[in-house]
Order: structure tokens, then C-alpha cells, then sequence
């Protein structure tokens, strides 16, 4: 039997293409969406950003350095291994603002004749310098010192009780036929205090007299034992020492302790102490007070006899705090030796160091506060 197909009416049969249009379409979204879902969904998690390391600092090699027999501080290796100068300091107030002061990486003061006192600077680092001083004359105590540090010694003239040491080191003294050579003198000032040194002259001298100019082969240290960075040493149990006045009676001098930089600036004569190279005030990084015995040569003259080869107390004083030491000194020049209050040699900062020889009489003067 045949099967007769029925045939739909136009109208129906448009609905039945429009409808399954619609149904395509909606089908093909569908089918869109479920593979975008599904993509997504099969997509990697998410993961969190590896992380990076921070930048590590440059490793300092100090290649072609060493560090300074006077500062602990690293420098050029040439200039640690050639002798220093030592250059003799006026400070009376008529020689003031000094000029390159602060570029000395130890000073020495100590009294002389009618208790004024005088300044010793020991470079190593001073070959841009054109301006050193102004320069006076020699005392016995600081040719010692000078001679501590294997210095070349380096004054305008010198007391009568100088003149037998003075005879047994290197130095360049501007009374001598070797003056014009090493020293000059300014037009702003009246002398004695306007005699000043340079690089220039004191190399030109150095050479001229033929000294050596390195230090011997089994030279290791200077005088102070230093720590292996600034700031290391604390002095924690020292007691506070943020103003310190010496005992220095003639030119008032004092040091106020500055915690932003962690130096002390130097004051004198009333007002800040300033060194004419830069404007800037002077300052050091340690403070060593060193009480020392004392006598006039004969009753008849001002000069003194400082007792530095002897043995005494005094402070060590950085960073905001200060300590009891003892000292001994070393036989004819060898160095003088600090110690801790337990008998252990004093390790001190790296940086500038200032000695404050201060006379037993004026023991009770000091003030660390």
C-alpha cells in the first residue's frame, strides 16, 4: 500500500523554517558559550608571580687599598704605605679659622708655655692640599709623637729643649735654609702666625732633604688598634658624653656631640672652630683625654716638661658615650698603649681622632656630660 505524503500549507511551512532558524541560531550561542566556558575552565590556574630577588649591593673589593694607620679607614695603598707628615698647629685666637685642620687624621693637643695650647696634625691623604696651618714651632712631647707615628716632622723653628730630639728625626723646619722651599707666608696676617705649608713644598722638601718617604718594611700599625667598621665600637656600658670640656682653661674649648653624623664639632675661644679650606666646622670621630704628669724645665723658664713616657688614666670617648682607660708610654719612641679598664688593649672607632693631653692639675676641670 503507498503512503501518501501530506503536504503542510505555505504559511505553516514558513513558521516551521523561521522557528528552526531561531532554534539554530540559539543552538550556535549556546554551542559558543559552552566552548568559551569550557576553555576557560580547562585554561591554566592562575599562579602567583615568582619571586624576585632583591638586588644585591656591589661587593666592596677595596682592590689598590688599604686601610690607614691613622683612621682604620680604607685609602689609596700608596698613600697609606708612605710615611705621613706631621705639620705643628698654631691655635692661638689670632691664628684662627686654622686651614686644613680637618683633613689631619689625628690631632694632638697640648699645652705649652703660659698654658695655651698647641695642635699637631698627622696627614697621609694631603697631596690636593695648597693650604696647611698656620705653622709654629716645635715642642719636645709632640716630636715624640710625630716620631710614634714615623712621621716627617714639619714646624717653624723651635724651643731650645726641641733642638737635641729634633737632631734624631726627620724634619723640615722653617728657620733652617730648607724654609723657603717648604713654607710661605701670607699678607692677611702678622707673623708668627701666618706661615703656612703645601703639598707642593712639603714634597719639594721631603725630596730636597732626601728623606725616606715609605715606611719600613715591617711597619704594621700605627698607634691606636681599630675596629673592622665605623661605628662597631658602642661603649655600651660608658656612661653619656654628648658635651665634653677637656680642662683646657686658656681657649675654652669644648666638643658637642652631634647623633645625625655621630661626630663631635669642636668650639673654642666662644665660638665654633672652623676650618678656612671648606667653612666647615672642625670636628673628630674619637676623643681620647690623657692625663699626663707635668714640670717646668727649670723655675726660671715657661717652657714644660710633659710626662707622655709614663703611665696614667684618662677617657675614651665616641658615639655618645665615654669611658675610663689607662695609658702607658712607649720607651724613647715607640708608641703609647691604651687600655680598657680590664686590661685589654683599647679598640677604638675608625675615623678622625683627637688626644686631649691635659695636665694632672687640671684633672677635676673635665667635664663629660
Amino acid at each position: 500500500m503507498k503512503i501518501r505524503r501530506r503536504i503542510l500549507p505555505l504559511t505553516l511551512l514558513f513558521a516551521c523554517l523561521a522557528l528552526a532558524a531561531c532554534s539554530s541560531e540559539a543552538d550556535v550561542d549556546v554551542s559558543q558559550q559552552t566552548q568559551a566556558q569550557t576553555v576557560a575552565e580547562t585554561a591554566a590556574p592562575e599562579t602567583e608571580a615568582p619571586e624576585t630577588e632583591a638586588p644585591t649591593e656591589p661587593v666592596e673589593t677595596h682592590e689598590g687599598e688599604k686601610k690607614s694607620y691613622l683612621t682604620g679607614l680604607w685609602e689609596e695603598e700608596e698613600k697609606v704605605d708612605r710615611r705621613p707628615v706631621a705639620v705643628m698647629l698654631n691655635n692661638l685666637e689670632q691664628a684662627l679659622p686654622q686651614t686644613s685642620i680637618n683633613r689631619a687624621g689625628v690631632i694632638y693637643e697640648a699645652p705649652v708655655e703660659g698654658m695655651i695650647t698647641r695642635l699637631m696634625g698627622i696627614y697621609d691623604d694631603y697631596d690636593d692640599l695648597e693650604k696647611i696651618g698656620s705653622v709654629r714651632s716645635a715642642r719636645t712631647y709632640f716630636v715624640f709623637w710625630s716620631e710614634q707615628w714615623d712621621s716627617i716632622y714639619a714646624h717653624y723653628g723651635q724651643c731650645d729643649y726641641a733642638n737635641i730630639y729634633l737632631d734624631q728625626i726627620d724634619n723640615l723646619n722653617g728657620v733652617l735654609g730648607i724654609g723657603n722651599t717648604v713654607y710661605y707666608r701670607t699678607t692677611d696676617r702678622r707673623a708668627p702666625h701666618n706661615a703656612y705649608t703645601s703639598a707642593e713644598g712639603l714634597t719639594a722638601g721631603i725630596e730636597q732633604m732626601g728623606y725616606r718617604t715609605d715606611h719600613e718594611a715591617d711597619y704594621d700599625r700605627g698607634v691606636f688598634l681599630f675596629a673592622d667598621e665605623p661605628g662597631a665600637v658602642t661603649l655600651e656600658d660608658g656612661t653619656t658624653a654628648e658635651y665634653i670640656y677637656p680642662g683646657y682653661k686658656q681657649n675654652d674649648a669644648y666638643f658637642e656631640y652631634d647623633p645625625e653624623t655621630g661626630r663631635y664639632l669642636r668650639f673654642e675661644y666662644g665660638e665654633e672652630q672652623i676650618d678656612d679650606l671648606d667653612g666647615e666646622q672642625v670636628y673628630t670621630d674619637n676623643i681620647i683625654i690623657q692625663y699626663c704628669d707635668w714640670q717646668y724645665y727649670y723655675e726660671t723658664t715657661p717652657y714644660l716638661w710633659i710626662d707622655i713616657w709614663a703611665e696614667g688614666d684618662g677617657y675614651y670617648i665616641t658615639q655618645g658615650k665615654a669611658v675610663p682607660i689607662t695609658w702607658k708610654g712607649g720607651v724613647e719612641y715607640e708608641p703609647t698603649a691604651y687600655y680598657d679598664m680590664d686590661g685589654n688593649e683599647l679598640e677604638i672607632n675608625p675615623g678622625k681622632t683627637w688626644v686631649c693631653t691635659v695636665l694632672t692639675d687640671n684633672q677635676d676641670d673635665t667635664v663629660i656630660e
